[in-house]
C-alpha cells in the first residue's frame, strides 16, 4: 500500500499542506487503519479489475479477499441500475474526474445492501487513467427508510383522496334530502300555523334551525374538500387587492361590530387566488367573530419579505401577520384549533361548523407554507403564515 500513499499525496487534486506532506510511516499507519474502520474501500487497475479490498468491503460483501481480488465488480451488481448507469460512471472516470453517488450491491449470500460511493481516478503522466480508488459507506438503513417513507407518503395520499371524494360525494348526496326537509317544513309552517298547537310550531322551527346549520356545515364540507379537487393554478397574486375585497364584502359585519381593519403594503407573491380570498377571509371574519363584548374588534394585517425560512432555504418567504384584539385563546390549543371540526367554544356562544381555519391549513400546505398561531386568553391572537414567494413545483392533484 505504499504506492498508495505516495499516489495520495501527489494526487492533482489534493491540496496538501505542511503537516500532511510530513507524514510519517506511524502516522499513515493510523491514518489507513482509521479510513478501513470507517469505510469500505477497493482498488482497481484501469480495466476495473480488483487489486486491493479491505476488511469491511470483505464483511460487507460476503465474499472472501481471494474471491474478488482480480475480479471486476460486476460480482456484486444487483442489476438494480440500467446499463447507462455505469457507463455515465465509466465515462466520469475515465476523464479524471471524482465519481460521487448511491448503488445497490448484492452480497454472496443473496442480499443486498446500498453505499454511498466516491470513486476517485489516479491518472499517470500522459494523462490516462491509471488507477481507481473508490471509497464507499454504508446506507442500506436510510434508504430502506426512505422507501418506507414513500410507502408511508402514497399511502396517505391515497386515503386522503378517498376522504376528499368522500366528503364531496356525501355532501352532493345530502343536499336533496336536505332541501326536501327544508321545503315541506317550510310549507308545513304556513298552512298550519293557525292550526296546530304553539308547541308542535315549535318544533317545526326546530327542525328549521337544524337543517339550516346541517346546510352551513355541508357547504363547508364542501369547500373544504374543494380546496385540492377545485384548485388553480398558481399565478402572480396581489394580497393587497386580495384583502381589499375580502374587506369590501366583510363591510357589513364590520361596521355591524363597530370595528376596523388594518393593513400594511402587502407584497405580490405565486399563489392561487381564489384560495387566498378564502384564507383571509376565514382569518378576517373569525377575528371579527371572537371579539370581547365591550371591545370593538381591531384587525391587523402586515407582511415582511425573509430569507432563509424554514420553508424555503433557498429563496424568498413572505410572512404574513393577522392579529386581533379578541378573546384569544389558551396556547395549548395552537394545533387543536387548525383540525377539522375541533371548537374551543360551543355553537350557542359563537356560530360556525370548526372547518374554517382547517381550510386555512389545507391551502396554506397546498401552498407548501407554514400557519401557526400565538394568544393567550384575553389578550387576542396573532396568526402567522409563511408562503413561498415564488412556487417552483407543479400544482398537486
Amino acid at each position: 500500500m505504499e504506492w498508495f500513499r505516495m499516489k495520495l499525496l501527489n494526487h492533482r487534486k489534493i491540496q496538501m499542506t505542511k503537516p500532511t506532506e510530513g507524514l510519517s510511516g506511524k502516522d499513515y499507519l493510523h491514518l489507513k487503519s482509521a479510513i478501513d474502520e470507517a469505510a469500505i474501500v477497493a482498488i482497481t487497475d484501469k480495466s476495473g479489475k480488483i487489486t486491493y479490498v479491505n476488511k469491511k468491503f470483505c464483511a460487507i460483501s460476503k465474499y472472501s479477499e481471494a474471491e474478488l481480488i482480480g475480479n471486476t465488480h460486476r460480482i456484486i451488481n444487483s442489476n438494480h441500475h440500467p446499463k447507462d448507469f455505469f457507463i455515465e460512471m465509466w465515462k466520469t472516470i475515465s476523464k479524471g474526474i471524482t465519481w460521487e453517488g448511491e448503488i445497490q450491491n448484492r452480497a454472496k449470500d443473496g442480499s443486498y445492501y446500498w453505499v454511498n460511493t466516491t470513486i476517485v481516478p489516479f491518472m499517470d503522466s500522459e494523462g490516462n487513467p491509471e488507477q481507481y480508488v473508490s471509497v464507499r459507506y454504508e446506507i442500506t438503513e436510510r434508504k430502506l427508510a426512505e422507501e418506507q417513507l414513500k410507502i408511508y407518503s402514497k399511502k396517505l395520499e391515497i386515503s386522503n383522496q378517498e376522504l376528499q371524494d368522500f366528503a364531496s360525494v356525501a355532501a352532493h348526496d345530502l343536499q336533496e334530502p336536505l332541501r326536501k326537509i327544508q321545503t315541506f317544513s317550510d310549507r308545513a309552517k304556513i298552512k298550519s300555523k293557525d292550526i296546530i298547537p304553539s308547541e308542535a310550531y315549535d318544533y317545526l322551527e326546530r327542525v328549521q334551525a337544524s337543517a339550516k346549520r346541517m346546510q352551513v356545515l355541508i357547504n363547508d364540507l364542501l369547500t373544504y374538500s374543494r380546496v385540492t379537487t377545485k384548485a388553480n393554478p398558481f399565478s402572480e397574486v396581489s394580497l393587497n387587492k386580495i384583502v381589499s375585497k375580502v374587506k369590501s364584502d366583510l363591510e357589513l359585519r364590520i361596521e355591524q361590530s363597530g370595528g376596523s381593519l388594518i393593513m400594511d403594503d402587502l407584497p405580490n407573491i405565486d399563489a392561487d387566488p381564489t384560495q387566498m380570498y378564502q384564507l383571509f377571509q376565514n382569518l378576517i371574519s373569525n377575528a371579527l367573530k371572537f371579539h370581547k363584548p365591550d371591545t370593538k374588534p381591531v384587525v391587523t394585517i402586515s407582511a415582511n419579505i425573509i430569507e432563509n425560512s424554514v420553508i424555503n432555504k433557498h429563496g424568498k418567504t413572505c410572512e404574513i401577520s393577522v392579529a386581533d384584539n379578541g378573546i384569544g385563546f389558551d396556547q395549548k390549543y395552537v394545533d387543536r384549533i387548525f383540525t377539522i371540526f375541533q371548537r374551543l367554544h360551543g355553537r350557542h356562544e359563537y356560530e360556525g361548523t370548526g372547518i374554517g381555519l382547517a381550510v386555512c391549513r389545507k391551502i396554506i400546505d397546498r401552498h407548501g407554507g407554514h400557519i401557526t398561531a400565538n394568544s393567550q386568553p384575553d389578550h387576542g391572537a396573532t396568526f402567522v403564515i409563511l408562503l413561498p414567494v415564488k412556487q417552483s413545483r407543479e400544482l398537486p392533484v
